[in-house]
């Protein structure tokens, strides 16, 4: 079982964009920015095809340095001060879905589990998606439940997955796996 990092787009204007990163800081004088990535590597934010922005406008990046596990240094076409780099704090990066590669069997992105219904293996409804987490020990859904404030965390793998079902937006997760 494998998820992969990349978190669908909520854009009301066009749904079909899938958002890759964020513009989280201005870094330095000469009008670099810092950019959360929502893919497995920052440096993979390019790779996937053009960027565009919230109205499918284009826009151009150039990729520095990494910085983290998730986020890199990057470099707009025309800006070239800090304060024009502060400008585009908040901008979201997307491509269009269409340009997402092809999942294997077994592998989801993100976004797609986002909002199914989690069942354990005895039938019993559990809550909902709200997010899936990763701490470098493996994925994690984190759900809400009815039943209680605290969210429910799980374990997102072969071992503690029953089923999962996009088409009916339903996962299945054993007991023993669903943490309270």
């Amino acid at each position: 079982m494998q998820s992969k990092r990349l978190l669908l787009s909520k854009n009301p204007v066009s749904p079909d964009l899938v958002c890759l990163g964020e513009i989280v800081a201005a870094h330095g004088i000469k009008g670099e920015v810092k950019i959360r990535t929502f893919t497995e590597d920052p440096m993979d934010l390019l790779s996937y095809g053009p960027l565009v922005l919230s109205d499918a406008s284009p826009i151009s990046v150039h990729l520095g340095i990494q910085k983290s596990a998730s986020s890199v240094l990057g470099k707009l076409d025309g800006c070239t001060t800090r304060n024009q780099a502060e400008t585009h704090i908040g901008t979201k990066l997307f491509i269009h879905r269409s340009q997402l590669p092809h999942l294997d069997e077994g592998e989801y992105y993100h976004d797609d589990l986002v909002g199914m219904t989690v069942f354990d293996d005895k039938g019993q409804k559990v809550g909902t998606v709200d997010a899936l987490q990763n701490f470098g020990a493996g994925d994690f859904l984190e759900i809400s439940s009815t039943e209680t404030t605290k969210p429910i965390t799980a374990i997102f793998s072969d071992d503690s997955v029953v089923s999962v079902s996009v088409d009916d937006r339903k996962i299945v997760i054993r007991e023993g796996f669903l943490l309270v």
